[in-house]
């Protein structure tokens, strides 16, 4: 009989262990979800604030290119405009290109308003 309870004891005391364990893997398979889901946030969270910082720089390019229309507005030449602002030819045309762009976007049925061209840029020098 003493065999017998000890088998018990024995049994029970595994049991115990067995459901402790069963537990903690239940935590761990919890505690694992919780961390997918947090990393899934943050990147949500990081995707949006990466996609407003576009936008913005996207904005202050846009303004630099506004800028140098403006420069080559007042009668400066494009490579005196080049110059003075360290940018090399293309990069003045593309800024002039890029306010070109935006001005056909925003302005209503596609009217364009007067665009700084090579020649305008020969009358004023």
């Amino acid at each position: 009989m003493a065999a017998r309870e000890k088998a018990r004891a024995k049994a029970k005391e595994l049991t115990e262990r067995h459901e402790r364990l069963i537990e903690m893997a239940a935590e761990f398979f919890e505690q694992q979800e919780q961390a997918e889901l947090l990393r899934a946030e943050a990147k949500k969270k990081a995707e949006a604030i990466l996609a407003k910082a576009e936008a913005d720089a996207q904005s202050a390019v846009q303004s630099a290119a506004q800028t140098v229309k403006a420069m080559l507005g007042a009668g400066e030449a494009k490579s005196a405009v080049a110059a003075r602002l360290g940018l090399s030819g293309a990069e003045v045309k593309r800024m002039i290109d890029l306010v070109a762009e935006h001005a056909k976007a925003t302005e209503p049925n596609g009217v364009q308003g007067p665009e700084v061209t090579e020649s305008n840029e020969v009358q004023a020098a």
